[in-house]
């Protein structure tokens, strides 16, 4: 009898670098074991990054978000 290897977990990727001053479309994931969204993807569809940092957190147990992934928008968004 064989036993397959358990699947190697891919690594996280690296952060997303921004540019100052842009709106972004942003995939974040809760990384807080003790929180009720411990493990949750969410995507935040307008997500400005003010000198080139964002900061998400997760509104449930207050802690920083891992950033996955970071979309720049085109056409950015009109402010007036």
């Amino acid at each position: 009898m064989t036993t397959e290897p358990e699947p190697t977990p891919e690594p996280d990727p690296d952060p997303p670098v921004f540019q100052p001053y842009l709106y972004y479309k942003v995939t974040a994931r809760d990384d807080t074991e003790t929180c009720v969204n411990f493990g949750k993807v969410f995507e935040f569809a307008q997500c400005y990054s003010n000198n080139g940092i964002v900061r998400i957190f997760c509104a449930k147990c207050r802690h920083d978000m891992r950033l996955l992934t970071a979309e720049l928008l085109d056409p950015q968004p009109e402010v007036s």
